[in-house]
């Protein structure tokens, strides 16, 4: 048995009705997945970030460390040639302690200003990491929200992609095969996902570009499927799609309402 155009048109219409709902309730998923694996990366990044901080921070306590003990060092050598010069025999090998001693006494001054530079860095560096942690808390809290967030849509709307995932599989069998491809085709080229598309107020649903009265005659006698001259979807009337039926309930109410003014004048 022949399938009408009719019939291929209203299958045509219901696949695409079920998955501009499937894709608009996608769009609201969508964006919060995104977020999630921004902020993600974004934690990471911090979370190394400030790994690297405190490794940077950990190394100059270390050179800090490793400077005291050479001071203590330098002082030990100081002492004892203190004790030397108390015990000296002659001039040669006074001289030659005393600068011994002086070189110590120096070491110790450039180990000195070195632990304060040292320490300044450490100050800056946790100034930086303090901020990172900061910015690390905030956007863990940001992360735990959206999640929550995004597994609320996910649970309100499961039931509902389930029962349209269910229609939508049904109703895309009932396609023809050419039609089948057609439809994908077109899908796949147009950002919104809309390949068939409804006329409303004589123009294409999907682009607005303006139908002529003929073709819009011709859509309307189902004797075959026209597409769209402009953006190339297919293309249903009001008979399939009901819009201007919908249009049409508010015109007696227009009707009745002028009539009232006039007998009211």
């Amino acid at each position: 048995m022949d399938v009408t155009i009719e019939k291929k048109l209203q299958d045509l219409w219901k696949v695409q009705q079920i998955d501009s709902r499937i894709d608009a309730i996608r769009a609201v998923m969508g964006e919060l997945p995104m977020e999630v694996a921004d902020l993600e990366d974004e934690i990471t990044g911090l979370e190394t970030r400030v790994a690297h901080i405190q490794g940077e921070m950990a190394e100059l306590k270390s050179d800090i460390a490793n400077k005291k003990n050479a001071i203590k060092d330098f002082q030990a050598q100081i002492d004892k040639y203190d004790e030397q010069l108390n015990n000296i025999k002659n001039s040669r090998e006074y001289d030659a302690i005393s600068k011994e001693k002086e070189i110590a006494g120096l070491e110790i001054l450039s180990a000195e200003k070195k632990i304060k530079d040292l320490t300044a860095q450490i100050e800056a560096k946790t100034e930086v990491l303090t901020a990172t942690e900061e910015s690390l808390d905030s956007k863990r809290k940001d992360i735990d929200f959206k999640k929550a967030e995004l597994g609320e849509i996910e649970k309100e709307n499961e039931e509902e992609l389930a029962k349209l995932g269910k229609d939508r599989e049904a109703a895309e069998k009932k396609l023809d095969v050419r039609y089948h491809r057609a439809y994908h085709r077109i899908r796949e080229n147009m950002k919104n996902g809309v390949a068939v598309a409804a006329i409303v107020r004589g123009s294409c649903g999907g682009c607005f570009g303006k139908i002529p009265p003929q073709r819009h005659s011709d859509i309307r006698a189902h004797y075959k499927i026209i597409d769209c001259e402009f953006c190339g979807r297919i293309l249903v009337d009001e008979h399939i799609s009901g819009i201007k039926a919908q249009n049409e309930e508010d015109k007696p109410k227009t009707t009745r309402r002028k009539m009232r003014l006039t007998a009211t004048k």
